[in-house]
């Protein structure tokens, strides 16, 4: 904090209304993408192409600390480091090369579903995916847990795609039906919501299961402790490949989207995580969704997050973690040497077509990540604009008892006392704060 002699005050109030379904979304933007995996193939390179978002510090060895020290996060909320990744496609041309389809962001729903009140947060160290990549059909016989009162449904059905047209007169379909789609092809997965309580992440899934109806419902009295409900939208624009006769496959050669999947390693700030679920998902509201109207999510927000922590914020693409070209036209094999595989039969497990004269793929090295520190100089030390002087660090409340309480700023890219002290003084207040989270001041 820094002072001049003394700070008028004003309240901040946060009114939450009766509603249902309670929820925050945020669009992540990508920064990276490749043969990274860290959840299946920790330690090694992946089968296939990812496109990955969330925390710079994704890699094939990333887990909770390393992603809470990523120097920044391709979402909007700065406070989730967490890594969200799901599957490239690309465009197979009738000569046999392939072509990435363009997409540039996901979108991440935290929904408030099945037994609201007691959601819990995501404890550290916790991981997931959700899907089958080698699922080629649709499978009306695997279902989620069910009794009388809440019923069981079709585990398939986690997965869905929306063919965009004017209108949206395009009915959902669990595969890739339809890919004349002008507006981009939406592909959607639901994440499981129902934890045993224990494991941070077991082999195959074993830790977490679905709500009854996936995307609502109860949990097995297996899997008692209620998480909230992810749900990914990934915008592909298909639209702008110029189709040729070919066929649109994903990276791991399904040409269904029967197989399609996603993946979420934790790394969020605990602190700020719990308080947005209590205040925007267990207390249900108006399910605006936006994160203006979650007051824990507000002051960790930024906006340019897709400019600033991307892999095209240099200004250019960024090498992907596996030295290879995964990007654009890239030739006759997909990486990982995939083979394209359609349906209903699915393929063999683990099956892998690289011939072995194939070279060994090596990775990319990257600049060590440096996390974000707060400023703390000693106390009644000059610090920032003139006449302005170090008072001392204070914890603030993130969930709204906050320690200053009056007029706020926020800047995407130019986040520095001297901004945050030409405010206060314009406002006619003798205090400033930094806020210990990136891209906010008070």
């Amino acid at each position: 904090m820094f002072s001049k002699s003394f700070l008028a005050t004003a309240t901040l109030a946060l009114s939450l209304t009766g509603g249902a379904d309670a929820f925050w979304r945020q669009v992540c933007g990508i920064v990276n993408t490749g043969r990274v995996d860290p959840i299946i193939a920790p330690n090694v390179v992946s089968s296939h192409v990812h496109k990955l978002a969330g925390g710079s510090n994704i890699n094939i060895t990333s887990d909770f600390n390393s992603m809470r020290q990523s120097s920044c996060t391709s979402c909007e909320v700065q406070a989730d480091k967490s890594g969200y990744w799901t599957p490239q496609l690309y465009y197979q041309h009738i000569d046999g090369t392939f072509e990435e389809v363009p997409n540039d962001s996901m979108t991440v729903y935290y929904l408030g579903r099945g037994d609201v009140p007691n959601i819990k947060p995501f404890p550290p160290g916790f991981q997931m995916l959700s899907g089958n990549m080698f699922a080629r059909h649709y499978d009306n016989t695997t279902m989620t847990w069910g009794n009388k009162t809440f019923p069981p449904r079709p585990v398939a059905d986690r997965v869905s795609f929306v063919c965009l047209n004017d209108g949206n007169t395009i009915p959902d379909a669990n595969y890739m039906k339809n890919t004349n789609c002008p507006y981009g092809l939406r592909a959607q997965i639901q994440l499981q919501s129902c934890w045993d309580g224990v494991n941070t992440y077991l082999p195959n899934n074993a830790h977490v299961d679905y709500l009854s109806q996936i995307d609502n419902g109860a949990c097995s009295p297996k899997y008692p402790v209620q998480l909230p409900h992810l749900f990914f939208e990934v915008l592909y624009s298909v639209a702008s490949i110029n189709q040729d006769g070919g066929k649109f496959t994903f990276s791991y050669g399904d040409t269904t989207g029967f197989g399609f999947h996603g993946d979420f390693l934790n790394g969020w700030d605990p602190a700020v995580l719990a308080s947005s679920i209590n205040q925007c998902i267990s207390i249900q509201q108006d399910a605006s969704g936006t994160i203006e109207d979650c007051l824990p999510l507000t002051y960790v927000e930024n906006y340019d997050m897709t400019r600033t922590c991307s892999e095209t914020s240099k200004g250019g693409r960024i090498p992907p973690i596996v030295n290879e070209t995964v990007q654009g036209h890239i030739g006759t094999s997909l990486p990982g040497c995939n083979p394209v595989v359609g349906g209903p039969v699915n393929p063999p497990y683990g099956y892998n077509d690289c011939p072995a004269s194939a070279p060994t793929p090596t990775l990319n090295s990257y600049p060590a990540q440096t996390p974000w520190v707060m400023y703390t100089p000693t106390p009644s030390a000059a610090a920032g604009l003139s006449g302005w002087a170090y008072a001392n660090c204070y914890s603030d409340g993130i969930s709204g008892a906050r320690t200053l309480t009056g007029a706020t700023t926020t800047s995407s890219n130019n986040m520095t006392m001297e901004v945050c002290q030409a405010f206060c003084a314009g406002k006619g207040y003798v205090f400033s704060g930094v806020v210990s989270h990136p891209w906010t001041h008070i």
